[in-house]
């Protein structure tokens, strides 16, 4: 989320993948962020993956989709 807050202008998108440390962010620094996003969640991303999820919800610009449909979003850019 870092670069996600300090390099707005360089990023097209944001594809959190097992991502750590989300609790080191207030919804407010989140929904600062308007990156579009898209959050990949799984049938195995259980405790961590669920504050994770709860976490970059509060992007404004956000999906939540399963692991297959990544390449989907990712046409949307082009």
């Amino acid at each position: 989320l870092y670069s996600c807050r300090d390099h707005t202008h360089q990023l097209k998108a944001y594809i959190p993948v097992a991502p750590i440390c989300t609790n080191k962010f207030t919804a407010e620094q989140y929904r600062d962020v308007q990156v579009p996003t898209l959050i990949v969640y799984g049938d195995q991303d259980t405790q961590l993956g669920e504050v994770s999820l709860k976490n970059l919800s509060n992007l404004p610009n956000h999906r939540v989709t399963w692991h297959k449909s990544i390449l989907e979003f990712l046409k949307t850019l082009l």
